[in-house]
């Protein structure tokens, strides 16, 4: 007959090779289409290139400071915006419509350092106005 002493190792053994398997190190998120806020995380330190596309019915003010102050992108228009030093300072990109118009933003990564932002003209409020990139690498749009 087993004693209940003589299990209790084992018990504790399996226990922690369940948490231990349940509990997975971050990576980096491998959404690549049609991606929302916080499903995209680059390598910290990856030269990455920003790829932004107005896809709505209005020109769009992009700024992406402290590099370039405010610039305009027509309708249909796409413009490149490259960061060689990675993903350290934290990149920031705001945006707004010119016109009194809701915005929203698509993300997707077609390439493994490259984003694409996507914006679209929305029904209503509230409107996509930023776009961050952490010095861990996450992309969050606020």
């Amino acid at each position: 007959m087993l004693k209940l002493s003589s299990l209790l190792p084992i018990g504790c053994l399996v226990g922690l090779m369940a948490v231990m398997v349940g509990v997975q190190p971050t990576l980096a998120q491998t959404c690549t289409v049609n991606c929302r806020s916080g499903e995209i995380q680059f390598t910290p330190g990856d030269r990455i290139t920003v790829q932004v596309v107005n896809r709505s019915t209005v020109a769009v003010g992009i700024e992406q400071p402290p590099l370039s102050g405010p610039r305009t992108l027509a309708p249909g228009s796409t413009t490149e915006l490259g960061f060689g030093w990675g993903t350290q300072p934290n990149i920031s990109i705001f945006f707004w419509a010119l016109a009194d118009q809701p915005i929203r933003v698509n993300l997707s990564r077609p390439a493994t350092t490259t984003l694409s932002v996507e914006i679209y003209s929305a029904a209503s409020e509230p409107s996509d106005r930023s776009l961050f990139i952490e010095n861990d690498g996450r992309v969050t749009v606020k």
